[in-house]
């Protein structure tokens, strides 16, 4: 997971787009694919992501992200 949040603050500081696979707090499962890594909390174990079609913007809890730009994520 570490390598994750590695990977999620460099794709930030370059505005990259990536597709994330994660769950909720209801449980259901989210994909935001091509969204923009805008910013993370280490603190807070989240990141942010913006929409690049409309501008919505996703906080997004690290530890139920199971899957990064098609990779399966691990504890």
């Amino acid at each position: 997971m570490k390598d994750m949040q590695l990977f999620l603050d460099d794709c930030a500081r370059k505005k990259e787009t990536v597709s994330i696979v994660a769950l909720k707090k209801d449980g259901t499962k989210m994909e935001l694919n091509g969204w923009v890594v805008i910013s993370g909390h280490w603190q807070k174990g989240t990141h942010d992501f913006r929409n690049p079609v409309n501008g919505q913007i996703r906080k997004v809890k690290d530890l139920l992200v199971f899957c990064l730009n098609g990779h399966p994520v691990y504890i």
